[in-house]
């Protein structure tokens, strides 16, 4: 992960402004989010109730120096996760996903908040850039925040096949996280991954996996008995 992320000094923002104005004709973004005292989220998303104050935060993270300017300054980004709507543009521009993901600033922020880690798993394109990215998805799971928001939204698939079965929309192409697994019934084993026993238990109450798994499939030992699952699809 690249710290050219590395948050601008005063002088560095100010050419970066004059840059920005030459080839894109607007600073407006960038002044505000750039002030002496930098906005608050909640003063962040009244000044995005203004039709062109959107249109120039918009212009400013579609830009790789403008988005990646926002997610190396940790008081640009504080505002940013406290604005829904900020924070929902970043997400979902491609560039501002990748200066997103790609910065350990701005993950920082993300993963430093209770909501945040959520709102970025509510986008398909942004569950899989996370799945993708290594960096980004191990400061993710490594925090409580990231770990709460995939249980939040992780879907029970169970089985009492001694065949791997797919979770229903999942195939050998689909990238997912195993969130948890356990097994059910006397004697039971749950065995999860690949089309392979890469994870076994024979809990009979769920433990974290918090695992990325590509084509994930569970099987148990016998018709008895039962393997559960809770998995978090990570694409679109």
């Amino acid at each position: 992960m690249s710290e050219a992320f590395i948050a601008p000094t005063y002088g560095e923002a100010f050419e970066l402004r004059r840059q920005f104005r030459q080839l894109y004709g607007n600073g407006l973004a960038l002044d505000y989010l750039f002030a002496a005292v930098a906005p608050t989220g909640a003063q962040l998303e009244a000044w995005l109730a203004t039709d062109a104050n959107v249109v120039a935060y918009q212009r400013l993270i579609a830009t790789a120096v403008g988005a990646s300017a926002v997610c190396a300054s940790a008081a640009a980004m504080a505002a940013v996760v406290g604005s829904a709507t900020a924070l929902a543009y970043l997400r979902d521009s491609d560039t501002g996903r990748a200066a997103l993901l790609n910065s350990k600033t701005a993950m920082a922020a993300v993963v430093g908040s209770a909501t945040t880690p959520g709102v970025v798993l509510a986008s398909g394109a942004a569950r899989a850039a996370l799945y993708d990215n290594e960096t980004a998805w191990a400061l993710f799971i490594a925090s409580a925040n990231g770990r709460n928001a995939l249980s939040a939204v992780a879907v029970e698939h169970s089985t009492s096949s001694a065949s791997f079965v797919y979770p229903a929309g999942l195939s050998v192409t689909s990238r997912a996280v195993l969130v948890q697994q356990k097994a059910t019934g006397g004697g039971a084993t749950s065995y999860a991954g690949a089309q392979a026993d890469t994870y076994t238990t024979t809990s009979a109450v769920y433990i974290d996996r918090y695992a990325r798994v590509t084509g994930l499939a569970n099987r148990t030992t016998s018709t008895s008995v039962s393997s559960q699952i809770r998995f978090v699809l990570m694409q679109g």
